[in-house]
């Protein structure tokens, strides 16, 4: 809050990021505040737009200087980079990787990218990292990406991330 009791502008940021209303997120940043303040519950604009998939808002906060390294999350844990892959915003990942976000990165429970959207079968999003330079051998709690993604039976995913490992850059450098 305030000084007057009303909500801050990075509460409604936030708010408005989650909800990817992208009209008000623009009226917000035209005010010129920190593009990376916290909201009372301590997240960023960034961090509620990568956590919902809102591709348009997140486009935005980074144009107006969000950190894509930023740490983020409930409990200061997390990265955006990490939650997009997680989730499977590929089109996200995209735009946190073209921001300077770095693809084998580890959050504060040590998982990379990369070992994510192998757990969760997130072929695509793998590729993306795969071609920004992820490390396909990069252990995450003793497991390669492969191992995770074989762990939980995603079998698609499995077998690209050991294809890709196998091969000195890849399948890309065979196509």
């Amino acid at each position: 809050m305030d000084d007057t009791g009303g909500t801050t502008v990075a509460d409604e940021l936030v708010r408005a990021a989650g909800a990817g209303d992208e009209a008000t997120v623009a009226r917000l940043l035209s005010r010129g505040p920190d593009v990376d303040a916290r909201d009372a519950e301590g997240r960023t604009g960034l961090d509620i737009a990568v956590h919902r998939g809102r591709d348009g808002v997140v486009r935005m906060l980074l144009a107006a200087g969000a950190d894509p390294e930023q740490i983020t999350g409930p409990y200061d844990e997390e990265l955006p980079l990490v939650q997009a892959a997680t989730r499977g915003h590929t089109g996200i990942v995209r735009q946190l990787l073209a921001a300077g976000a770095d693809p084998d990165r580890a959050n504060g429970l040590r998982a990379t990218p990369l070992g994510r959207s192998g757990a969760e079968g997130h072929t695509e999003t793998a590729r993306v990292l795969l071609e920004h330079g992820a490390d396909p051998h990069l252990r995450w709690k003793a497991l390669t990406p492969a191992e995770w993604a074989t762990r939980f039976g995603r079998t698609e995913t499995a077998e690209f991330l050991r294809t890709w490992a196998a091969g000195p850059d890849g399948p890309a450098a065979t196509a």
